[in-house]
């Protein structure tokens, strides 16, 4: 009995030894191998979609406009510099960046990609963190929302084809299910035109990402924070489908800094929390 016992304390640190070396692996940063690694792109440019108004995830640096910076930014030029590739930006709206990836036009794309089985048939994923979403509302909250229940009969607004679009048609049911008005939805281009029908006093509220929420009222004080609402949605970054080779080299990229802490470190220097995050994985 404890011969069996033995034998089969042995075979479980083994396969976990086993299992941790395999990560180890995984996550190795190897530019001196791309050739061999990521012979596609061993001479070929990676087209990397970002918008320049998704804060605090991607956004154009106001020191210097012609340069990206973010939470995601810095993630995805770690893990590219980690396989030894080299890269440019795709710049636009954030939901005609989306397209360009279903069009295989941008070989990843960065800004806080929620999943959705609809989305996962036409790219990949690369997971690294739940999401939340924030409702802004005029400065002083004139129309007195601090429930989700408060936004039917309201008019709002989100970014076109995001998560927190989705979150408000689904509140709007919910509206209409309890006998109340729905909700008044008008679609965003991006983030920057959602916000701006708010402070124009046009919409009575704008939901955004729970992240890029705080780093604009972090920013201004245009606006005033109604609610935040917690869910289980993941997030991430996006490849075009099949591309084995960036999909690789993303998820290889954020696992090594996953290992050595600087994915925490910059959840915080972007003032996210580090709660939100989840092992990085990979979703097809």
């Amino acid at each position: 009995m404890l011969r069996r016992l033995t034998l089969t304390c042995m075979a479980a640190l083994i396969a976990a030894s086993c299992a941790g070396a395999a990560q180890a692996q995984a996550a190795r940063c190897e530019p001196e191998k791309v050739a061999t690694k990521y012979p596609k792109y061993a001479n070929q440019v990676v087209k990397i979609a970002a918008t320049p108004t998704g804060l605090p995830f991607t956004y154009a640096d106001p020191a210097d406009p012609n340069r990206m910076t973010g939470l995601e930014i810095e993630l995805i030029e770690a893990a590219m510099k980690c396989a030894g590739l080299k890269y440019e930006y795709n710049k636009g709206a954030w939901a005609g960046l989306l397209q360009s990836m279903f069009n295989g036009v941008s070989d990843v794309m960065a800004g806080n990609v929620n999943y959705r089985p609809d989305r996962a048939q036409r790219v990949d994923f690369v997971l690294y963190s739940n999401a939340g979403a924030t409702v802004l509302v005029q400065k002083g909250n004139p129309k007195r929302i601090t429930t989700l229940a408060d936004l039917c009969g309201k008019t709002g607004s989100a970014t076109v084809g995001g998560s927190s679009a989705m979150e408000i048609e689904r509140q709007s049911k919910e509206c209409v299910a309890g006998g109340k008005p729905a909700i008044n939805f008008i679609p965003a281009a991006d983030a920057e035109a959602a916000y701006r029908q708010v402070s124009n006093s046009r919409n009575d509220f704008v939901m955004d990402d729970a992240g890029s929420a705080a780093a604009r009222l972090s920013a201004s004080s245009e606006m005033d924070m109604a609610l935040t609402v917690k869910s289980d949605r993941r997030s991430g970054f996006v490849v075009a489908k099949g591309n084995e080779d960036i999909l690789r080299a993303v998820a290889e990229g954020l696992q090594a800094q996953e290992q050595d802490g600087r994915l925490v470190a910059l959840m915080k220097k972007y003032d996210l929390d580090p709660g939100l995050l989840i092992p990085v994985k990979i979703e097809h």
